[in-house]
């Protein structure tokens, strides 16, 4: 009786260990999902138990590893080929949401293992970060806007201090502000990026808006400046000041005055950098300068442009006649006056009636 007993014990265990040794290993089983971070901006790796899942497929342990016949050395490479994995949505993650793990073998390499098609886990023991609102954002940051109203460019500073001392801020608008406009100044991609590294997520939209005022106004038209006429007398000053007849009568000049121009902003790929660091808001007008030497014969023949730039408006629509700038260029004779005016035009200048 104990030998039958034993007999159908041995076969037992025969049975047991011939279905184990045809059974596959559930790859499943030996990956793992791991959730680091802040919660709302977590993120999520996975790991696979490589030396357990040789362990229980080959019975081998680390010491023996080294020590396999080529034949399951092969067998175990193929195995370790054969299996891909994909993790789903691994950034961005909040305390309770499911990440889904994606699986896939293939059976041409290996019969060793077997694999369902997805896992899902859930995330948890995310810290929770710190909130940086949109109301803290505009305490600690500081606007100034500068240059013209249609042309402003917008100053961005920032008083934060600790950890987020350096965090930049952008604006879209930068370049074309006018007084008036709401500029919207938002955080930069970089610096969103490193909120999770700092502990902070955003409550917010990581933006605020400013009205843009104290941009120097300059007239749209020559209209709008109330004192023109000011400016033009100016013009014709300035111009007779220049060309003075000599004391001595060695030359003498005759002026012809032409039309008159004006241009809100300078082009931005401007030929005209001669003139000064700016031509916003000027005001010119063309002459034909004839020069005659003491006999009265014509020595010089030139068309003659000038007028002031910079003309700076206030709330009444007057510009400072003292803080105007005064320039001047010249075309000799051969440029027609004809041709001197369609270059006035090309380079944006509108005629004055």
């Amino acid at each position: 009786m104990r030998e039958r007993i034993k007999l159908v014990s041995v076969l037992l265990m025969g049975i047991i260990f011939l279905v184990a040794c045809g059974s596959k290993a559930e790859l499943s089983e030996y990956v793992d999902v791991h959730f680091d971070g802040y919660d709302t901006i977590g993120t999520a790796y996975y790991t696979v138990d490589e030396e357990r899942l040789i362990a229980d497929v080959f019975n081998v342990t680390d010491e023996d590893y080294w020590e396999l016949d080529d034949e399951t050395y092969q067998e175990i490479e193929n195995m370790m080929s054969a299996f891909s994995i994909d993790l789903q949505e691994a950034t961005d993650l909040t305390n309770g949401d499911e990440v889904v793990v994606r699986l896939k073998v293939d059976q041409d390499k290996t019969d060793k293992i077997k694999t369902q098609d997805e896992v899902a886990f859930e995330v948890s023991g995310l810290v929770e970060p710190e909130q940086l609102s949109d109301e803290e954002i505009e305490k600690n940051v500081v606007v100034n806007f500068n240059g013209f109203s249609g042309k402003g460019t917008i100053q961005i500073d920032t008083t934060f201090d600790g950890d987020l001392y350096d965090l930049y801020f952008e604006t879209d608008q930068d370049g074309e502000i006018k007084n008036g406009d709401t500029v919207t100044v938002k955080l930069t991609e970089d610096s969103r990026d490193s909120l999770a590294q700092l502990g902070y997520a955003l409550s917010g939209d990581g933006s605020v808006d400013f009205e843009a005022s104290g941009l120097q106004v300059l007239a749209e038209t020559a209209s709008e400046i109330k004192n023109i006429k000011d400016i033009e007398r100016m013009i014709s000053e300035g111009i007779n000041r220049k060309y003075q007849d000599s004391d001595w009568g060695y030359y003498t000049y005759e002026i012809t005055e032409g039309k008159t121009y004006y241009r809100q902003f300078e082009r931005d790929d401007s030929d005209e950098s001669y003139w000064g660091e700016s031509n916003n808001g000027s005001l010119i007008r063309l002459y034909t300068v004839e020069e005659y030497d003491s006999d009265g014969d014509l020595d010089d023949s030139q068309t003659v442009i000038f007028g002031f730039s910079n003309i700076i408006l206030d709330g009444d629509g007057k510009a400072n006649v003292a803080q105007i700038d005064e320039y001047n260029d010249s075309y000799d004779s051969t440029y027609s006056l004809e041709s001197v005016e369609k270059l006035m035009e090309g380079y944006g200048y509108e005629l004055v009636e």
